[in-house]
């Protein structure tokens, strides 16, 4: 990777681990959907008159039927997931936990691609489910049905991300990085808006509430989002999912200072063993041939 990628990749783990954090800190106040359908809504209002200035709103059109799968499974699915999970589970465990999603991606990648894994990345995959169980193990936050349910939802994301970063290289490679961002979120946020509508809170949410979900939409979802799709084509998709392995750390410490989220040494272990593992599926740390020119 070049210098910009890196770069790009260290303030997109930024915007992406504070979503956890805010997150975790919006939901009780909103409930999940409302939360998701808000936090999309605001970026497409922040993006669109962009995307409308630079002529870009035809390329919305080219590709109807695979925005539509992008954004329902891939995007709305997920997130709505991750809204649940967010009601049980910490800001920190929650960016742990998603921190797998490479790990699902280098699955994906040896048993429908074909591609060759190796001793190391295969080892990978094992310490990474590994940290997994660990985090697990003993802690009260998984004993309730509500907990575990909460853990499956956050490894259920992983495994749609890591189809859907696939799935948008190859069916949507040639879409503008801003008219994707946009078209998938507005359709995502058209999804949710039904059920959203459902279960809006009785009670009026707080400013601090609203001024949460705002960042999530302006930074996270909308900047964020803009920088993932940028990445996945200049990267592929494996290498912009690391980012993954960069959130935790993010989350970890700024659940701990905004939020007052205790660390335990059980956390602190089960997230070294997973981000270990996820590093080996990366590959990270190993030579790699030099990247052919662009």
């Amino acid at each position: 990777m070049q210098t910009r990628d890196v770069g790009e990749l260290l303030l997109l783990s930024v915007l992406w681990g504070a979503a956890y954090l805010f997150m975790r800190a919006a939901v009780p106040a909103f409930g999940p959907a409302p939360l998701i359908a808000l936090r999309m809504a605001i970026a497409v209002a922040v993006l669109l008159p962009l995307l409308m200035w630079r002529g870009g709103v035809g390329q919305l059109r080219a590709h109807p039927v695979a925005l539509l799968v992008q954004a329902v499974p891939f995007t709305a699915l997920p997130f709505l997931l991750l809204g649940f999970a967010a009601q049980h589970l910490t800001a920190g465990l929650l960016s742990v936990l998603n921190a797998t999603a490479p790990l699902f991606a280098a699955l994906l990648a040896h048993f429908v691609y074909r591609e060759r894994l190796g001793r190391w990345r295969s080892a990978g995959l094992v310490i990474g489910f590994a940290g997994v169980a660990l985090l697990m193990a003993g802690s009260v936050s998984f004993k309730s049905a509500d907990g575990l349910l909460a853990v499956g939802a956050v490894l259920v994301t992983s495994a749609l991300w890591s189809v859907g970063a696939n799935f948008t290289r190859r069916r949507l490679g040639g879409m503008d990085n801003l008219s994707l961002t946009v078209g998938s979120l507005a359709v995502a946020s058209l999804a949710t808006a039904p059920l959203a509508a459902l279960t809006w809170p009785a009670e009026p949410p707080p400013l601090r509430a609203w001024v949460e979900t705002t960042f999530l939409g302006v930074a996270s979802s909308g900047l964020g989002f803009l920088l993932y799709y940028r990445l996945l084509r200049r990267i592929g998709p494996v290498r912009a999912m690391s980012v993954t392995y960069l959130n935790p750390v993010v989350a970890l410490i700024a659940g701990a200072l905004y939020l007052g989220e205790v660390i335990s040494w059980q956390t602190l272990a089960g997230a070294a063993v997973v981000l270990l593992g996820t590093a080996l599926s990366l590959g990270l740390g190993r030579a790699q041939p030099p990247a052919p020119p662009r």
